[in-house]
């Protein structure tokens, strides 16, 4: 059972601050007794602000109380798991960040100095990073780096949990570094960091494909120069590894840190010739399941109630499409994509790896389609995904409608490949993809309209000239909306859009998205605002879930077998 350390009100923290000279304990605790600490749903925001008060008080003093500290630190834990982090402010998290620099300041008793790094580790990545609060990222870096000399060569099951938490912590935060241009280039500028995760390499197996994953990550942060040469030093450091084939080097080279900066077969046959492992795809993909003429699975573990559940519900939603676009099964001119091969590996990881160094494929996504050229005869439209590994549904696999709408859409409705036309698609794809997936039953979609102020609304016009580079609300919920509702509303009108592009008159096709924008606008407002108040408003302040680990993030191959998630080192993924 977790210890629960229970604090007094904030404000009688303050008036004990005041009115009595502290001790090297601080301000007295109400009594510990065995509890859930803040792992649990009613955590509050409340106990965040006396913890950072309690911890920024400790942090004054000459001799903190580390014991204490440390279980509070793995309470703040909890807390990142379990409260409604929307309840924390800019302030909050900067005041955390400055909060944890102040308490590294201090010389810290040897027993307490692994448990401390390992959660001050978690703290950065679960608060700091998860949320996207980057706030004093140049010491924080800083901080990671210090604390990994700090524990150096240290042996034992504790030193082994901090140093875990503070790979995942450069790991995750140079993963998030990618869309934060000051975060990015702080990695380039930290050659100390670079140049301790090259020494992991060469230390046990769990420590140097950590170091190697989180190399990858760092990989697409730094200059063209500076990529190159840490693919040369990671590459030489692997050969100093003792009993090791030169396969085993391959291997850990090309599905650890390759595949993790998002390379793969081109860059094995190009600038990475003679480092990659030889793939097979009937080892990897050893099931093959035929779902009708037009159909076929390629799968790594599926069984066959999982594959009759696959096909079943692919196959159940062409005939809605159909309708739909009353195409009577016409393909589009020139396309002989026949046939869809449809992909599923057993979770993320292995779609990381294997869809990179198999099929070529950029895996920093939730799956993909690729269609390929469709004019080509020996073309084969492929659509790759995975189990929804992260769930109890043993049926589900991630995308998998969605993207066989994509595969529909390019046979019977548009001419030519993905991009063939210059621009305006995006709503069309993604939103007819949802639309047919999904039906009238999007609650991702009803709740991004209830939660958006009316005036915020996006215009037909805007919808329409939806780029891939805006939101996820915008590219999925908004473009369904709009196709809903011309579904509903003018049917005519969106056959006629499917016509120009069966047709290839991207003219025709662009001159209606006008016409239909200029003549449903106030229509579409009004049925947006009839959805708002048809539908079950969303709940608030009724968290149901918990905010797990940024499920693709974390690759399951790295999970080192001597260090689970007990509970005192919980996690949930």
């Amino acid at each position: 059972m977790l210890r629960k350390v229970i604090f007094i009100s904030l404000l009688a923290i303050l008036s004990a601050c005041n009115s009595v000279k502290p001790s090297s304990a601080g301000p007295e605790l109400l009594p510990a007794g065995p509890a859930k600490g803040w792992w649990h749903q009613s955590v509050k925001k409340q106990h965040f602000d006396e913890a950072l008060t309690y911890l920024d008080y400790q942090a004054s003093l000459e001799s903190p109380d580390w014991t204490t500290i440390n279980g509070l630190f793995y309470d703040l834990r909890g807390f990142s798991y379990f409260a409604d982090l929307t309840s924390l402010s800019a302030d909050d998290y900067q005041s955390l960040s400055q909060t944890l620099l102040k308490l590294l300041k201090h010389e810290r008793p040897t027993v307490s100095e692994a448990r401390f790094v390992e959660n001050y580790a978690v703290l950065v990545y679960r608060l700091l990073t998860q949320e996207k609060q980057l706030v004093d990222w140049s010491e924080q870096l800083t901080s990671l780096v210090t604390l990994f000399k700090a524990i150096g060569g240290a042996g034992g099951i504790a030193h082994d949990y901090a140093r875990w938490e503070l790979f995942r912590a450069i790991g995750f935060s140079a993963f998030m570094a990618r869309r934060e241009a000051d975060l990015s280039k702080l990695f380039s500028e930290q050659p100390e960091l670079i140049n301790t995760l090259i020494a992991e390499i060469s230390q046990s197996t769990w420590r140097r494909d950590h170091a190697l994953w989180s190399l990858g990550y760092i990989h697409q942060l730094l200059p063209q120069t500076q990529q190159q040469q840490l693919d040369e030093r990671v590459w030489s450091k692997l050969q100093e590894v003792n009993n090791a084939t030169t396969d085993d080097k391959k291997i850990w080279y090309s599905s650890n840190y390759l595949v993790n900066s998002f390379r793969g077969l081109s860059e094995c046959n190009e600038s990475q010739l003679g480092r990659c492992m030889s793939v097979d795809m009937d080892t990897v993909l050893p099931i093959k399941h035929q779902c009708s003429a037009r159909l076929w699975i390629r799968a790594t573990s599926l069984d066959e109630e999982q594959l009759a559940y696959s096909c079943k519900r692919l196959t159940s939603q062409e005939q809605d499409f159909h309708q739909l676009f009353a195409t009577k099964m016409r393909s589009v001119a020139d396309d002989y994509n026949h046939a869809l091969q449809v992909v599923i590996f057993d979770d993320y990881s292995d779609y990381n790896r294997y869809g990179q160094l198999l099929f070529d494929i950029h895996t920093d996504n939730g799956g993909m389609y690729i269609e390929g050229t469709p004019s080509d005869p020996n073309n084969q439209a492929t659509f790759y995904s995975f189990q929804a590994f992260w769930t109890a549904d043993k049926f589900k696999v991630w995308n998998l409608n969605h993207e066989y709408v994509h595969y529909l859409d390019g046979r019977f409705n548009k001419y030519g490949g993905f991009g063939h036309f210059p621009e305006k698609l995006v709503w069309w794809s993604e939103g007819l993809a949802e639309l047919i997936a999904k039906g009238n039953e999007n609650p991702k979609a009803i709740k991004v309209l209830q939660e958006t102020q009316q005036q915020q609304w996006p215009s037909l016009q805007n919808i329409f000239a939806t780029e891939y580079g805006q939101s996820t609300e915008q590219i999925y919920q908004w473009s369904y909306l709009a196709i809903r509702y011309l579904s509903q509303h003018d049917l005519a009108g969106l056959r006629a859009l499917q016509r120009s592009l069966r047709d290839d008159s991207y003219t025709g096709y662009n001159d209606k998205l006008a016409e239909l924008a200029e003549q449903h606008e106030d229509t579409f407002k009004a049925f947006l605002a009839t959805l708002v108040s048809a539908e079950p408003q969303p709940q608030r302040n009724q968290r149901a879930t918990v905010n797990k680990e940024y499920r693709y993030l974390y690759r399951s191959y790295l999970q080192p077998p001597h260090l689970q998630l007990t509970g005192q080192h919980q996690h949930y993924f």
